[in-house]
């Protein structure tokens, strides 16, 4: 009897120990598909993380241009305004300045004109009335 006790002690322990390698080797098999899933996401997101960074970089260059084109449009502007206000300056310069004249003796003539007309007229007046 002692020898089928020893003999089932012995299966118990080599079932335990075939037992415990079996769940080691299930674990280890578990653990490594975990890890290659876990590599293929990882691998999947720094794929896609470079991607979007090549298409920001790629935008910031395109902004980057085009602020250059903006600002070189920007300086033909300002040197064509700049070109524009120096003709027109230069127009505005050669417009003659008319000098002030004196028109006094003008007046003077005009208000002894008038007097001598209304004086006319008046000496004309009662001629005018006896007639009609």
């Amino acid at each position: 009897m002692a020898s089928v006790v020893q003999n089932l002690i012995y299966r118990v322990s080599v079932s335990a120990i075939v037992g415990a390698i079996v769940a080691g080797g299930l674990i280890y098999l578990n653990n490594d598909r975990v890890v290659r899933s876990y590599r293929a996401e990882l691998s999947a997101q720094t794929e896609q993380q470079d991607l979007a960074n090549k298409a920001l970089m790629e935008a910031t260059e395109n902004l980057a241009a085009a602020i250059s084109a903006i600002k070189t449009a920007q300086a033909q502007q300002l040197t064509d305004l700049n070109e524009a206000l120096s003709a027109l300056e230069t127009k505005i310069d050669a417009i003659p300045v008319a000098e002030a004249t004196d028109y006094s003796d003008l007046t003077a003539e005009i208000g002894a004109l008038n007097a001598n007309l209304s004086a006319k007229l008046e000496a004309m007046v009662p001629a005018a009335q006896e007639q009609y």
